[in-house]
This record gives structure tokens, sequence and C-alpha cells, in this order.
């Protein structure tokens, strides 16, 4: 009984010491004019920026291992231009990076891979397509 006892209190003290080491989580988010494949060939991608951002930030220098990139996402069918797209990027609580530093390192790589994007379909702000904006944008939500 004294072993259990022990055991469930040194577990308690585990899983607190877990609990205060916060975990950043950040969202982001991509918008474009989408399109059909065929018909809006050379249309911006939004899941193109959001693939793009993911390897600048692969680039970031942040170091291995120190976060998690999941839930890229995007688009509406399989022949068609995404309109949207997304990923998640976790910080690991361990890593040693600050949560600013992260959110940082975060949005200049949804920056870079958004002017990736544009640049290479030869969009700039302003342009329009079909009466919407033709380049992609991006948002930064930290949860």
């Amino acid at each position: 009984m004294k072993k259990l006892i022990s055991t469930l209190v040194f577990s308690g003290l585990a899983a607190g010491a877990g609990l205060a080491q916060a975990q950043s989580t950040i969202l982001v988010e991509f918008q474009g004019p989408g399109g059909h494949s065929s018909s809006n060939y050379g249309r911006t991608s939004a899941l193109h920026a959001a693939a793009r951002s993911v390897m600048a930030l692969q680039k970031s220098g942040l170091p291995a291992g120190s976060y998690a990139v999941t839930d890229l996402a995007g688009g509406n069918s399989v022949n068609s231009i995404a309109s949207d797209g997304k990923f998640v990027a976790t910080l690991n609580a361990s890593s040693g990076v600050s949560a600013s530093d992260f959110l940082a390192k975060v949005t200049e790589a949804a920056k870079a891979g958004t002017a990736a994007e544009n640049a290479f379909r030869n969009v700039k702000a302003g342009d329009l397509t079909a009466g919407a904006p033709a380049d992609i944008r991006y948002a930064v939500k930290p949860q």
C-alpha cells in the first residue's frame, strides 16, 4: 500500500510538471481565388502556398524536432485549384524555443510561402481574376 501511494504521488507530480510547460499551437490559413483545374489553369493555389510555407518553416533555423506541422489541408475536389489551405504548427514544450520566437518564425514562413506562390504565378496584390483578388492571402492565428 505504501508503494502504491508513493507511486501515485510521484505520478501526480510528474503530470503537474508537464502541465507547467506551455505548448504553443498556431493555425495558419490561406485564401485565394481557386477554380477548375482546366479552365482556370495558372491561378494561384492556396494549398501550394501552405506547402511552400511549411518548406520555408523547415529552413527557418528552428532546431530539428522542436515543432510539428500537422493538418496540412485544403481544396474542394481532386480536379480544382485550391481556394483555401491551412496547416497547424505546434511547438514542443521542451524545445527551448520561446512561443514568441516560434510565432515570429511561423509568420515569416507564411509570408515567404505566400510570396513564393504569388511570384511563381506572376500575381501581385491588387490583381483581380473574375472580380476576386488573384493573390494568396494568409492569416496566422495563435490558438
